[in-house]
């Protein structure tokens, strides 16, 4: 029996090596896939942080384009005002130096753009 004891302990010990490898083993492993996994994750979040700023800056500079483009369309909707302005000034004007001199002549319009003639 001493040697069906001795065997057993050898194996039972035998067995307790090779559990403490296999985990031993599995524990390097499983660190150095956690260690690849950061050090993806970390290359792959800076990449998207890199996008990201990349966009950001686009996006200012497209914004920036289009805030210049509807200040263009503004200033040249105000000049455009200001022209139909000073020619409604100029032809009022024109009406109201005509109106005086057919008064002075005491002559009637020939074409009267109003229906009451």
């Amino acid at each position: 029996m001493e040697t069906g004891k001795a065997q057993l302990s050898v194996i039972k010990a035998w067995k307790e090596e090779k559990i403490t490898k296999v985990t031993s083993k599995t524990q390097k492993r499983l660190h150095e896939i956690s260690g690849w996994e950061n050090k993806k994750t970390r290359k792959i979040e800076s990449q998207l942080a890199s996008v990201q700023r990349k966009m950001d800056s686009e996006k200012m500079e497209e914004t920036e384009k289009l805030r210049s483009k509807k200040a263009a369309v503004h200033a040249k909707a105000q000049e455009k005002k200001a022209k139909v302005q000073t020619r409604r000034a100029q032809e009022i004007l024109h009406a109201e130096e005509e109106a005086a001199r057919l008064q002075a002549t005491g002559q009637i319009p020939n074409k009267s753009s109003c229906g009451c003639f």
